[in-house]
């Protein structure tokens, strides 16, 4: 049976919407009925999310479903997460980024001031995107105790910053 028959089943079953589905998985209805229609196939972060949340194995929900096993079946590519990407690729590029700047001579105080400008668009964008419900749910008293800890350092930084360009006046 296709993945899109068997959620759609379980969903009536479960006395669900499609807007309730959508909102337990934290996606839009939109891709629920994309699911359900064929259009296209849940990731399998969700089709993991949809076993657990119908109390179905992964099994019964793909049985069936040579499309998306097919698109689950290990093609030795490696995949990374959001969070993964974001910390590979921004060491990555911060050593690409600062071997280039070096390459063509690029002073001291220009490289400062520039990075100050692009960390502080990143920041802003970083912060207006990111969909701050979830993030509060999962953080515990301890990643809110170091997150105190680094906003203070950066705090620190950033005004001892400003102290020596004032006395440097």
């Amino acid at each position: 049976m296709k993945i899109g028959l068997q959620l759609q089943q379980q969903r009536i079953l479960h006395n669900m919407s499609q807007n309730d589905l959508a909102e337990k998985l934290h996606i839009s209805r939109q891709s629920i009925s994309k699911w359900e229609n064929g259009g296209s196939l849940p990731s399998f972060n969700n089709v993991v999310a949809i076993s657990d949340l119908f109390d179905i194995s992964l099994d019964e929900l793909i049985r069936g479903d040579e499309e998306l096993m097919d698109k689950f079946k290990d093609d030795g590519k490696i995949r990374l997460n959001h969070v993964e990407t974001i910390i590979f690729g921004g060491i990555g590029l911060g050593i690409i980024g600062l071997f280039l700047l070096k390459q063509f001579n690029v002073t001291n105080d220009a490289i400062n001031i520039g990075m100050s400008i692009l960390e502080i668009v990143s920041l802003m964008g970083l912060l207006m995107n990111i969909k701050w419900k979830y993030i509060n749910r999962s953080l515990n008293k301890k990643a809110v105790f170091f997150g105190i800890i680094l906003l203070a350092l950066f705090v620190i930084d950033f005004l001892i910053g400003i102290w020596l360009g004032f006395k440097g006046q």
